[in-house]
């Protein structure tokens, strides 16, 4: 006897863009859909736009509601299924809803698995999850930042410059390599002379000559990894991307700078301004650490896609990606808390 399915519901299904600037799109439900449906955070649903079906797991967290991916696909695979069934950005669609929760996915040629969720065992906190930034606090922000300087020199040359230094990638030469990573160490804070026994540039030599070791499998990573907006780095890869930075102690923060200088679109920076404002001042310099950074950053770049809009347009093109605009956001809240 076969077994009954749930029963389907009626909601509207937004189409929009993860970011005003990027091409992946993700589907948003009204908060009063939500509550008649009843649906809850985690949930696993299939959504059925009548040209395509959407199978993911609903987030309530941080503000709209929208549709997570599952385990095993990836946002650009929903993407790419909205797009083949003729939705874009800025679609409103009648659908309809069936939980899953009941039992598994029925194979159908008509289905399609995206997605990318969070694993919430990886997690230990949800602080970050909520987080919401308001559009003149972004505004403000960016704006203070930009105005602001570190070490005597003005934040925007500084990040400039890093960027500049980084834009081909890492150098083949070791002394041109120990140059880049001593200028993440000296100039941009990624390390404090006060916790060695030398110069931070003689620390910058022992990381260059770990880097040089394995320069060439350490660069694939960092290339092929995914904006952070569409997926979060897994333990491992991180795991060996932090390796070579581990010289008279392990330098995270130093890790993450380099990082983010070569993708800025992957790589959040691990700053402890940064940490404040979202509950994560526990975290160190782990990778295990930089993991969860990486899934709170995600989530808190999910929820406040307005005010990151409402900040690009105040930055004068001095960001390159929304993961810098936020980077900014955050360290100027985390300046003004104790």
């Amino acid at each position: 006897m076969p077994t009954a399915s749930a029963p389907s519901f009626s909601l509207v299904a937004h189409i929009r863009r993860l970011s005003t600037a990027g091409s992946v799109l993700y589907i948003r439900i009204d908060n009063s859909d939500i509550s008649r449906l009843g649906l809850r955070h985690g949930e696993q649903v299939k959504i059925n736009l009548g040209r395509v079906h959407i199978t993911g797991i609903v987030k309530t967290s941080g503000g709209s509601p929208w549709l997570a991916p599952v385990p095993g696909g990836s946002n650009v695979a929903m993407t790419a299924a909205l797009r083949g069934a003729g939705f874009e950005h800025g679609m409103d669609a009648s659908a309809t809803v069936r939980s899953l929760c009941s039992g598994p996915e029925p194979s159908s040629a008509s289905s399609f698995h995206p997605a990318l969720a969070v694993p919430q065992t990886t997690i230990s906190s949800q602080r970050g999850l909520g987080f919401r930034i308001t559009s003149n606090d972004a505004v403000k922000a960016v704006r203070d930042y930009n105005r602001g300087s570190y070490r005597g020199r003005m934040n925007v040359d500084l990040d400039r410059e890093a960027y500049n230094r980084f834009r081909k990638g890492l150098s083949n030469e070791l002394d041109e390599l120990a140059n880049q990573i001593a200028f993440v160490g000296e100039q941009y804070g990624g390390a404090q002379e006060r916790f060695l026994p030398h110069a931070v540039r003689v620390e910058a030599v022992l990381i260059a000559r770990n880097l040089h070791g394995v320069i060439d499998q350490w660069l694939k990573a960092v290339t092929e990894a995914k904006p952070l907006i569409e997926d979060v780095p897994d333990e491992g890869t991180l795991k060996s991307l932090f390796s070579p930075f581990t010289a008279t102690k392990q330098w995270g923060v130093w890790a993450s700078k380099t990082l983010h200088f070569l993708r800025p679109d992957a790589f959040p920076i691990l700053d402890s301004n940064a940490k404040k404002p979202l509950g994560l001042r526990h975290l160190v310099g782990s990778s295990r650490d930089y993991h969860q950074f990486c899934f709170h950053l995600r989530n808190v770049l999910l929820a406040n896609s307005d005010a990151l809009a409402a900040a690009r347009a105040a930055d004068n093109l001095e960001s390159p990606t929304d993961l810098k605009l936020l980077d900014k956001v955050l360290y100027q809240l985390g300046l003004r808390m104790k």
